[in-house]
């Protein structure tokens, strides 16, 4: 999971403020911090949503790429709060969380891949092929043939 301190190493503490700080403090109060937390659990529960078709969760380490889909997607979350301006720079983070959500989708499709240790095997998916019933054909049922 992503944490406060990967959303402070993340963004500038002007921008992190700009974000969370509704009451106008000029610091991270509790409250500020309450807010980023909840975008930050809200950014990983989507991240997993995806994960969740070919992996097994918890994932035994977090890759930085997905580290930076995840904080793409909480920063989003966040300017959501204040409202995204067309025309502003506010549509770098649109189009940050759009690219993010889109190589989610390439995850769960298997069409991109995390850089995890070969102990995690891929889950395996749901609703797939499965083989069951009777042998029809074998060495004795072909043996006059």
């Amino acid at each position: 999971m992503i944490t406060l301190e990967d959303l402070r190493h993340a963004l500038p503490l002007d921008t992190l403020l700009y974000l969370v700080d509704e009451e106008g403090a000029g610091v991270l109060t509790p409250e500020g911090e309450a807010r980023a937390q909840a975008a930050l659990r809200e950014a990983w529960g989507e991240v997993e949503s995806y994960l969740a078709q070919r992996y097994a969760l918890p994932l035994p380490a977090l890759p930085e790429v997905l580290r930076a889909k995840a904080l793409d997607i909480a920063v989003y979350r966040l300017a959501l709060r204040r409202g995204i301006r067309p025309g502003t720079a506010d549509e770098v983070l649109l189009q940050r969380y759009r690219d993010a959500v889109a190589f989610l989708k390439d995850v769960a499709l298997g069409k991109a891949s995390l850089p995890l240790p070969p102990t995690s095997a891929p889950a395996q998916p749901k609703g797939g092929p499965s083989i069951r019933g009777k042998r029809t054909f074998s060495r004795e049922s072909l043996e006059d043939f």
